[in-house]
């Protein structure tokens, strides 16, 4: 096999990665094998395409690539500061994932190109098929009350970050389709499919969720004067109104949910150990009106700054304020306005619920580096001149590519 054939195949298998990634979840059984098949069909085909063909690669942004350097070094002296035995080192492996990652989407990219918005429709449409079959599935073949609260019938067992990813996934399946004109069978195939992501969260009953989809919509189409993002706000919008209409207590029955004493227990606690956080170590929130205490604040920037100090959450909300800016500046792509939809909603929705991001492949992924890894694709697509649609030009003056 010629080397040219061996790299067509090595970003074939990426391309598989990609699909396993944000698809797997729904149908995998376990983690185990979600996280075998990322290993099999993105890393090692992205770790061996970038030690084959890296002299190929377009330039990366500049200051992304300074910022990931800086939180990784930061992640990992934290890691030295706080380790406490053999399972706390294993954690040193956790940049390498999520670079691995990154890359492993950059390829695949790179290889289809204007096609790469295509597969993410596609992605989404199988995600949100799936949660359509999630929902008859439990209600019908397991027979629940129709009050239980569904999760994937995969790999994603835990009720609230499910709604998260799932909400992810809607909005980036709407924004990508409502951008990119199809036949009749194919916007069938996506209404369903967007049909299936409605049904799912609301049988999830996220009511945080709900609210996130209607304000990163309502806010993609201020910031883009998006017309097609206003209808999405509107529906959205009357949906919520039809649920305070047919059954309020979902949005009324658990009141806020203790978030803002834990949101106050964790701020003291980040204030306690500001200077490096306290790393892997297991700590607990206590709250006078709970039985027992919490794992987390429930704020993903609070968990950040209590496990990394104040530095780990300042490059933190350098990187994510870096993804917004250019996503902004390439929203006159169709991928481009996907990516400021999606970075708004999971800006917003880990504000209530959220780990640090520093985790194995999970659904906090796809609200913390699923954002970060689009906007690194459309920043590199439009430096090569293959981003689809009206691909925005640089702005004059940004800091230059490495």
């Amino acid at each position: 096999m010629s080397k040219e054939n061996l790299g067509v195949w090595l970003s074939r298998f990426a391309v598989v990665g990609v699909l396993f990634l944000l698809f797997g979840p729904w149908v995998l059984p376990n983690n185990s094998f979600y996280h075998r098949a990322i290993i099999f069909f993105l890393w090692l085909p992205a770790f061996v395409h970038f030690c084959l063909f890296r002299k190929g690669y377009p330039p990366i942004h500049k200051l992304f690539f300074w910022l990931y350097i800086a939180i990784s070094a930061w992640y990992i002296f934290v890691l030295l500061m706080t380790i406490d035995g053999w399972e706390d080192a294993r954690e040193f492996k956790l940049p390498f994932y999520v670079a691995f990652s990154l890359l492993g989407i950059l390829v695949a990219a790179m290889h289809l190109k204007e096609r790469f918005r295509d597969f993410l429709l596609l992605c989404g449409v199988l995600g949100g098929l799936a949660a359509g079959v999630t929902c008859l599935y439990v209600y019908w073949v397991q027979g629940h009350f129709l009050g239980y609260r569904v999760a994937s019938l995969g790999v994603w067992r835990v009720v609230i970050p499910v709604a998260q990813a799932c909400g992810a996934l809607a909005i980036l399946t709407a924004m990508l389709w409502l951008e990119i004109r199809r036949g009749a069978s194919v916007i069938v195939v996506v209404l369903i499919a967007l049909l299936g992501y409605l049904v799912f969260l609301y049988f999830n009953q996220s009511r945080w969720v709900w609210l996130c989809l209607v304000l990163s919509f309502l806010g993609t189409g201020v910031l883009l004067r998006n017309r097609a993002a206003y209808v999405m706000a509107a529906m959205s919008v009357l949906l919520l109104i039809v649920v305070v209409f047919v059954k309020p207590t979902l949005l009324l029955s658990r009141g806020l949910s203790y978030r803002p004493e834990l949101w106050l227990g964790g701020l003291s606690l980040l204030l306690d150990n500001w200077v490096h956080g306290v790393g892997f170590q297991e700590y607990w929130i206590k709250v006078a009106t709970l039985k027992v205490g919490s794992r987390h604040p429930h704020n993903m920037f609070l968990d950040i700054g209590i496990r990394f100090g104040v530095l780990g959450l300042l490059l933190w909300i350098g990187l994510w304020c870096w993804a917004g800016w250019r996503a902004f500046t390439h929203r006159h792509s169709a991928m481009g306005e996907a990516a400021v939809g999606l970075w708004l909603y999971s800006g917003l929705v880990v504000l209530t619920e959220g780990i640090a991001p520093w985790v194995k492949p999970s659904p906090i992924w796809f609200v913390t580096w699923l954002p970060l890894a689009l906007v690194l694709v459309i920043d590199t697509l439009a430096r090569q001149g293959k981003l689809g649609g009206a691909a925005s030009t640089p702005t004059p003056g940004g800091p230059p590519s490495v």
